[in-house]
């Protein structure tokens, strides 16, 4: 990966601006050095610079810029959007400002609109993350098949987290197509490592298992990926699998979940340097969190557990799309809209 712009280089450039205050090119690398530079940073100089450039002249690489940095790094999406979609009237060549504003749109849970950008953006680019979303969007917007197409194409060498093959076994098992689901399930559950974890983890496919009932299995990814790396209060399928295939692992592990919550009030209490609060209010309040979720814990252990419902519309992943700014040498983007 290409160095980032070191502070020396940075002061090299800030130095040339006195010079050349109108050099866009300059400007929008001044903003991206200050932005790899936090400590460098005095008065929000990366956002300012940003700024500086769209104001000078609105070109497609100094609205997308900026756009991108509002939406991502300041919390402006709403103007970020604004931003974008002015670009998007000059017909830009290159797929970046078309999947930044699809992917804002499909954020905003606008996915037919999100489409239309992602799509433009696919025909100048085939990026597995971009057929990633579209999958994501067409899934959201109801059309599986064409979401099941798309996640299909994503699911390369190249799906390193393994989004794309996960949520291609989500839609397999809503479609029925539950061989694929154990296929796609069998493979990624020879990645787990213990306490490694990945994005998709023994977790994710843990509950791949419970969704075809192979209680068995998804509590083996359980303890592959590591019974103590997750608190079973969230993970109610895997919580389920363990109960009905390991009961003694299952009580012995809530146990362990309602002493760790004992020493943690015993740590508060204490003053731990590992807990630190605002004030007494919200020290009080999390101390009485602790308290119920023991109480709850105590009572579930008496009972028989009962298998949760679903809703699979929440388990169906977005691919992030990472850095998009024109001229990031760090990720070696391209310097313009080309």
């Amino acid at each position: 990966m290409t160095a980032i712009i070191t502070e020396i280089e940075l002061n090299d450039m800030i130095d040339k601006f006195k010079d050349n205050p109108k050099d866009l090119d300059l400007i929008n690398q001044i903003a991206i050095g200050y932005f790899e530079n936090p400590s460098m940073q005095t008065d929000n100089e990366e956002l300012k610079f940003f700024e500086l450039a769209y104001s000078i002249k609105k070109t497609i690489k100094t609205t997308h810029n900026l756009a991108w940095y509002l939406y991502f790094e300041w919390g402006e999406q709403e103007r970020a959007i604004e931003i974008q979609k002015e670009q998007i009237n000059k017909n830009p060549k290159s797929f970046y400002p078309y999947y930044l504003l699809g992917f804002m749109l499909m954020e905003k849970e606008e996915y037919k609109n999100a489409i239309e950008y992602l799509l433009k953006a696919n025909e100048r680019s085939d990026r597995r993350d971009i057929s990633h979303n579209l999958g994501y969007c067409y899934f959201k917007s109801g059309d599986i098949q064409i979401a099941k197409d798309y996640f299909s194409k994503a699911t390369t060498d190249h799906d390193f987290e393994n989004r794309s093959a996960y949520n291609l076994a989500i839609l397999d098992f809503i479609s029925g197509n539950i061989k694929r689901t154990r296929e796609i399930a069998g493979k990624l559950s020879s990645s787990i490592e213990l306490n490694v974890h990945q994005m998709i983890s023994g977790y994710e496919i843990g509950f791949l298992y419970f969704l075809l009932e192979d209680f068995k299995m998804a509590s083996f990814c359980l303890i592959k990926q590591g019974i103590d790396g997750v608190d079973l209060i969230d993970w109610k399928e895997l919580s389920y699998s363990l109960f009905v295939t390991d009961n003694n692992k299952w009580i012995s592990q809530h146990n362990k979940m309602i002493s760790e919550r004992e020493n943690w009030i015993n740590e508060i209490n204490t003053q731990s340097e590992d807990w630190d609060f605002d004030s007494e209010k919200e020290k009080n309040e999390r101390l009485a969190e602790l308290k119920s979720e023991i109480s709850n814990i105590k009572e579930l252990i008496k009972i028989t557990v009962t298998k949760p419902d679903l809703d699979l519309k929440e388990n169906v992943w977005i691919e992030p799309c990472g850095c998009l700014l024109f001229d990031c040498k760090r990720h070696e983007n391209q310097p313009d809209d080309e």
